[in-house]
């Protein structure tokens, strides 16, 4: 999973990189050069999209979305850990409805362009869906080394 985790990261580095570079070259093609590059702003738009989507895959990984805590403090563990289950199942759910329903959202959305980078407007929404397998293969994963890490320590 170090693997995956580190692919994902490199490829949120790199849109990260393509984001800088679209919005100041359109800055500078605008300004400086006075011929406004029409794609700059869309590209920057698309990579920030899916650098959202993959970098929750990367905190998911990592186990560290915000979360609200505090009830935690005034709870028993038995009780912490019933909600903390609660919580998991909820979201898992959350991601797994998203992922199925955005297929139809997929296949609608390719026979559709973006303006500028005339790419299929799939691509953009692809994100949602790659982004909530990857984070609830996180799910699973960190589900898996907790219970083995439990049953290492009995």
């Amino acid at each position: 999973m170090k693997f995956i985790y580190n692919w994902i990261l490199n490829i949120c580095t790199v849109l990260f990189l393509v984001i800088i570079f679209a919005t100041v070259s359109g800055v500078f093609f605008r300004y400086i050069v006075g011929t406004p590059l029409v794609w700059s702003d869309e590209l920057a738009r698309f990579s920030l999209v899916w650098m959202i989507f993959l970098g929750a895959a990367v905190v998911s990984f990592k186990e560290s979305h915000l979360i609200v805590d505090f009830i935690y403090e005034y709870t028993s563990p038995l009780i912490t850990t019933i909600l903390k289950a609660v919580s998991t199942l909820v979201v898992f759910g959350f991601l797994v409805i998203l992922v199925i329903s955005s297929f139809d959202l997929l296949r609608v959305s390719g026979f559709n362009t973006s303006p500028a980078l005339d790419l299929p407007l799939s691509f953009w929404r692809a994100s949602v869906v790659v982004g909530s397998i990857l984070m609830i293969i996180a799910m699973i994963y960190n589900q898996f080394m907790r219970v083995k890490k439990w049953r290492n320590t009995k």
